[in-house]
């Protein structure tokens, strides 16, 4: 799958040959303090190809790089919930820092939420913030998402206990 977002930008497949670029651009402090625990940091290279292998094989379908010029500079995906929540995803994303405030991150989650809903059984989408995370905060909103609510000292990172913004679309 490819989709051209502008400017240079598209979302695709993740290919064998992105854990160089993915390992660049993920070994980042500012990135990894707003996702949770299980992204590394430091982000090695070791890291980007059992990534890149896992997702090749199991998340193909919903699991995107986001490749500036063709080189891994992000990625964007959602999960499909199970049991009572089957109609639900929740989607997450990152993108590398030198590509912040430049409008790539809003056009690739208008594109996946579009993509999940045509392609999906899905009623809703869903993604949670940490309370320091403005950026995502807004691009969630110029998408259309909703606060639905703020999950007080729901996430602990850092040592730290923080309030988490819980943000949906539903269609």
């Amino acid at each position: 799958m490819r989709f051209e977002l502008g400017n240079g930008y598209c979302l695709r497949s993740f290919l064998y040959g992105d854990a160089v670029a993915i390992a660049k651009h993920a070994d980042n402090k500012n990135i990894e303090k707003n996702l949770r625990d299980s992204f590394p940091n430091p982000y090695t290279l070791e890291h980007a190809r059992v990534w890149v292998q896992y997702v090749k094989e199991h998340e193909s379908k919903t699991r995107f790089v986001i490749a500036f010029h063709d080189e891994a500079v992000g990625e964007i995906g959602f999960v499909s919930q199970t049991d009572v929540y089957r109609y639900t995803a929740e989607i997450g994303y990152w993108l590398s820092e030198d590509h912040w405030g430049k409008g790539v991150m809003s056009k690739a989650l208008k594109f996946m939420t579009q993509y999940a809903f045509d392609n999906f059984d899905l009623a809703r989408i869903y993604a949670d913030v940490v309370e320091y995370n403005k950026g995502s905060c807004a691009v969630l909103e110029k998408c259309g998402f909703t606060l639905e609510g703020i999950l007080h000292k729901h996430c602990y990172k850092n040592g730290r206990f923080f309030d988490q913004y819980l943000y949906a679309l539903v269609q």
